[in-house]
């Protein structure tokens, strides 16, 4: 086997553990242990976190860099908030999930509601769900997601709340109410969202000391339970809400590694470090998971994405053994992506070499079972697609189309922030097809979102087919070498939705 080669044993050899896999799950039990806490920005553990991604690049030989991101954290102060329609008080947690406010502490509004269907304008799809409706001074109420029948990955890019934020905001409302679609109520539940509410949101600063992206005008950011938002739906209603919120500042992050090349161009391979913490005061319910309620307050981010961070530190040892690639490769572990994306935002907008050609990013590869095949999240939009298929093909892996479209993946992790500023990006996933004909990929890892995912039973105790693992980080290892090395940089598809206009 060549130098810096990953995969698993041949067909017939003794199922033996290999290097990559024993490596890949002693970095996850390093990165998923108690002792870290769960990784949340601005905390202790997420420093022995970043420390120890950065003493792993050093060993390995590469050139290594913090890139400090500053936050505003702001939690919501229940007990003094409010919300109510006709002056009638709801229970917060229970009918409604106020979002704090970044801009100001204390925050009021009280003005009528108008619904704007899913809140979306896209002039290109013929959908203006504002056409219709004068939002000038109201709470506009909206629907979670997209149309189910808008292209999978225009769907994901309309679904974004920020931007659905944003656009309300342009047509002069003063609040937002979400209500979850039924495919969203059951991909997400209300009463899960309620259990994490009291997470605290971050946004991150600017060169102005202002939370980047936070958007003026909008008074009122909640979501609204099924019961409320139908009737919100059915007349006229006036909703008054109070939201007052507490400031802090955290710093943290993002860890970055750089392999020199030959040319000036970089590519950049990349994963999340951060998880959502220790919250010992989190609000439990009987209809919590019984895996969940059996475990402590640590949301210890195995699968995410201690999966992502053990495959970056083997991919980069690997790289590093030569021969050295035509571009530069930067390996970066990114803060604040339970966020909202935001360490990979800072570094797209700030990067510390240029230019940028592309981006791979690793996020909460699901070693569930013998994983059959991989689904190029945003490979149909560049040549990025072609790369990463025949890359698969070479390590054993099938290519499918997204067997998950209501996850909205592509908008949902940090390659999303490379897209946003005209860089070609992709996200290799696990599709649904077992090599085990006794188990039913798709069933596993449904049951898994339902039961695990973003819970502190997201730990150490589950089961992890690391041979999958290991195939998965010799597909990216593949996958960066053959862009690191062509003759051109990736290219966006001509007229491609998301191609820099």
């Amino acid at each position: 086997m060549g130098a810096g080669a990953l995969a698993g044993p041949a067909a017939g050899e003794a199922p033996a553990a290999t290097p990559a896999e024993r490596a890949i799950a002693a970095h996850m039990r390093f990165l998923a242990g108690d002792l870290l806490e769960g990784r949340e920005p601005g905390t202790r553990g997420y420093e022995i976190a970043a420390e120890y991604v950065r003493a792993q690049f050093e060993s390995i030989g590469l050139e290594t860099s913090y890139q400090p991101v500053e936050f505003r954290s702001a939690k919501l102060i229940e007990e003094q908030s409010s919300f109510a329609i006709d002056n009638q008080s709801l229970t917060i947690r229970k009918d409604v999930l106020l979002r704090p406010s970044f801009l100001s502490q204390t925050s009021e509004v009280s003005a009528p509601v108008v619904f704007a269907g899913f809140g979306i304008t896209a002039p290109e799809l013929h959908l203006d769900d504002y056409s219709s409706i004068d939002a000038r001074g109201k709470i506009v109420l909206m629907l979670s997601g997209a149309p189910p029948n808008f292209p999978t990955d225009q769907r994901a890019f309309y679904s974004g709340s920020r931007l659905k934020e944003k656009n309300a905001a342009q047509h002069g409302a003063v609040g937002v109410l979400t209500m979850l679609t039924p495919i969203d109520e059951q991909r997400a539940p209300f009463a899960k969202r309620a259990q994490q509410s009291g997470i605290p949101p971050m946004l991150y600063l600017d060169e102005n000391g202002r939370p980047a992206d936070a958007i003026d005008g909008i008074r009122l950011s909640a979501t609204v339970n099924q019961a409320t938002g139908e009737r919100l739906r059915a007349g006229e209603h006036t909703v008054a809400a109070r939201t007052v919120s507490e400031f802090s500042k955290a710093k943290s992050e993002n860890v970055i590694g750089i392999l020199h090349g030959n040319v000036d161009e970089s590519v950049v391979l990349s994963a999340h470090l951060d998880h959502l913490g220790n919250h010992v005061g989190r609000a439990l319910s009987p209809s919590e998971p019984a895996e969940s309620r059996l475990h402590d307050s640590i949301y210890n981010g195995a699968y995410d994405n201690g999966s992502g961070i053990a495959c970056l530190i083997e991919i980069a040892r690997a790289l590093a053994s030569g021969p050295r690639p035509k571009r530069s490769i930067v390996f970066v572990a990114f803060t604040g992506e339970e966020k909202g994306d935001q360490g990979s935002e800072y570094f797209a907008r700030h990067p510390p070499i240029r230019p940028l050609v592309a981006d791979v990013n690793m996020d909460m590869f699901l070693m569930l079972y013998p994983v059959g095949d991989l689904v190029a999240l945003g490979g149909e939009h560049s040549t990025l697609g072609e790369i990463a298929a025949q890359a698969a093909h070479e390590v054993g892996f099938a290519m499918s189309p997204d067997p998950y479209p209501e996850e909205v993946r592509f908008i949902r992790s940090d390659q999303f922030s490379f897209v946003e500023e005209g860089i070609p990006a992709i996200h290799l996933k696990p599709g649904s097809k077992s090599l085990d004909p006794k188990i039913d990929g798709a069933a596993v890892t449904r049951d898994w979102l339902r039961r695990i995912y973003h819970s502190p039973a997201d730990d150490m105790n589950q089961h992890f087919d690391f041979e999958s693992g290991a195939r998965y980080a010799e597909t990216n290892l593949q996958l960066v070498r053959a862009i690191a090395n062509a003759p051109e940089r990736p290219r966006w598809k001509p007229g491609d939705f998301f191609a820099p206009k």
